[in-house]
């Protein structure tokens, strides 16, 4: 047993101390950046590696698929580490990787495993992300559900009325972000919003509110607020659209974590699409964004959230 301890021991140092482990290593992160550039460029599908894709786009690289637009520093943040570890094992290893180039058998066999581990681990995500009866994912309640704190609220909205979550408790809240004057995705997030409730039953609707927080409180007034109601034919019993002091609706938008910066030269307000889900006790179950997928994610969120309503029948 010693001696078989002893030559297993012997193997490990010699994979460790060797060529072996930093072409294996290397050839790892360099498998690894290409299916990362692979997902940032693949054309999205409604199924299989395209809708993996696109999701891995939206939830890891801040991709917005309504504006096509992506936050740089999430694919930066992906792709820089590996390449500064793999200057760390070229440093570290020098001389064992100058002596596996010459050795091309080893050399191949090496690269070609780490290639089998990243083709094998790509695939296991792909298979397991697929739905075989309906051609795309179903709505994952149990593993996206989470259970975090909402945003303090104490706002006014399109009406003039006051408005806190702990008022709305007992119903489903979709929190969402919008302002008026926005030309790009925020008449996007009110359709989706109103969309997603259009695809539930009445007895569903009944309990389920939207409320959207201005990300322009210097400009959007209850009195502005109620036009843009009125534009998208949303009624304020369903839809509190909400304003208020600037630092106040500043301090809710950061703790939506709804991120925003202002074009100096436009005045156009770059920001985070977001849907805040919050169940019956009030407490955050589902972040989702834009796009079709999220719709119907969307979708399913809602019902199953008022199905936790006590007297939503």
């Amino acid at each position: 047993m010693s001696s078989r301890l002893s030559s297993a021991i012997d193997a490990v140092s010699r994979f460790f101390g060797g060529a072996r482990f930093p072409v294996f290593a290397l050839s790892l992160v360099f498998f690894y950046e290409l299916v990362l550039i692979a997902l940032l460029v693949l054309p999205a599908a409604p199924s299989g590696l395209g809708a993996f894709a696109e999701d891995f786009r939206v939830w890891c690289f801040g991709y917005d698929p309504a504006t096509g637009r992506m936050n740089l520093a999430y694919p930066l943040s992906l792709l820089l580490p590996p390449v500064l570890m793999s200057l760390c094992f070229a440093l570290l290893w020098a001389e064992p990787l100058r002596e596996a180039v010459r050795r091309p058998l080893g050399f191949v066999r090496d690269v070609g495993a780490a290639g089998v581990v990243v083709g094998a681990m790509v695939g296991g995500f792909v298979l397991l992300g697929a739905d075989p009866a309906q051609g795309e994912l179903p709505f994952p309640a149990d593993a996206l559900r989470t259970s975090q704190r909402p945003p303090a609220i104490d706002l006014v909205d399109q009406t003039g009325a006051s408005v806190t979550l702990e008022a709305l408790r007992g119903e489903v809240v979709l929190l969402t972000a919008v302002y008026a004057s926005c030309p790009h995705t925020c008449p996007l997030i009110l359709a989706q919003a109103r969309d997603a409730l259009d695809e539930l039953a009445p007895a569903e609707r009944a309990h389920v509110r939207v409320v959207a927080v201005t990300i322009d409180p210097a400009h959007d007034s209850s009195e502005v607020l109620a036009e843009l109601a009125r534009m998208h034919g949303l009624d304020a019993g369903t839809y509190r659209l909400l304003t208020g002091e600037p630092a106040a609706v500043e301090r809710v938008l950061d703790a939506m974590d709804v991120a925003r910066r202002r074009d100096p030269a436009t005045g156009v307000i770059d920001h985070a699409n977001v849907f805040l889900v919050l169940d019956a006790q009030g407490r955050v179950a589902y972040r989702l964004s834009l796009g079709e997928r999220q719709k119907r994610w969307l979708v399913s969120a809602l019902q199953v959230l008022v199905r936790e309503v006590p007297d939503a029948g």
